[in-house]
Formats: structure tokens, C-alpha cells, sequence
């Protein structure tokens, strides 16, 4: 790929018969498999092993963001500190956190996607999934009372 690397250029990559990776720099690639995704990867060595450290898909990460989370990986490589240790212990504390509570929360983002974290799973919406649900609890009766009332 050329040095103008943009969003718009990694959206026009197209599959091939095998999975081919597009380099963004410092260890960043983009990895193009066969049925289409498109999955953001870094590449790097911490204590003489060679690791690889996934970022996310591309159009949900872009290219920029991507970036950002390559730099502060490799802030944190400086430090002596693994990121997929890290990501290991982030992801194991949240688990943690999710089997002690006994109720569960909902999360609303900026697009109106819904996500609920219970103690047993987490349950992300996209938006129309989340109206629909908003119509289904607005359409329900509250109080448990019945229409003769």
C-alpha cells in the first residue's frame, strides 16, 4: 500500500484467497482474511518472545485509533510492562467484578447502542435492537395493575 495510508484506502481493501496483512508502521498491520474482516494487529517482542496484540476490527477502530493504542502499547513496552499482560488482568479483574455483583447494568453510548453486563454475560445491542426494546418497555403496563382499573 502506498505511504498515503487513510480509512478510505483500508476500506477498499478487498479479500483474497488468503490473508494478507497492509503494514501501518512500528509493528501495526492491518489483517485482510479471506471472508473480509478486517482486524487491527500489533506486532512486537517483549522478553526476547515475539507477541502479537489484537486492536479491534477496522471501521469500528480506524486507522488513527489504531495508532493510538500501537503508541501506548509501545509507551508501556518502554516501561517494562507486557500490554497483553495488562489487557489479561484488566479482562480477569472485570470478570471478578461481574461474578460478585448480583444485579446487572445498563450502558447507554453516544450512537444509542444498549449494552447489559450481567453476572453471567454481557449482552451488546445496536441501535435498532435498543429501540426496539425501548418500545417494548414503554408499551408495557407499570404497576402490575390490569386494564380495569
Amino acid at each position: 500500500m502506498s505511504a498515503t495510508l487513510d480509512d478510505s484506502g483500508l476500506s477498499a481493501l478487498q479479500p483474497k484467497d488468503r490473508p494478507y496483512k497492509v503494514s501501518a508502521g512500528a509493528g501495526l498491520f492491518l489483517e485482510v482474511n479471506p471472508h473480509g474482516s478486517k482486524l487491527w494487529r500489533l506486532k512486537y517482542r517483549f522478553g526476547g518472545k515475539e507477541n502479537k496484540l489484537s486492536l479491534g476490527a477496522f471501521s469500528a477502530v480506524s486507522l488513527e485509533q489504531a495508532r493510538q493504542a500501537r503508541d501506548e502499547a509501545h509507551a508501556m513496552l518502554k516501561a517494562g510492562i507486557d500490554p497483553s499482560a495488562v489487557r489479561k488482568e484488566a479482562k480477569a479483574e472485570q470478570q471478578n467484578q461481574r461474578a460478585r455483583a448480583k444485579a446487572f447494568r445498563l450502558v447507554m453510548s453516544l450512537d444509542g447502542a444498549l449494552t447489559i453486563e450481567t453476572p453471567a454475560q454481557i449482552l451488546n445491542l445496536n441501535p435498532a435492537q435498543t429501540a426496539a426494546i425501548r418500545a417494548f418497555l414503554h408499551a408495557v403496563p407499570m404497576g402490575g395493575s390490569d386494564a380495569s382499573d
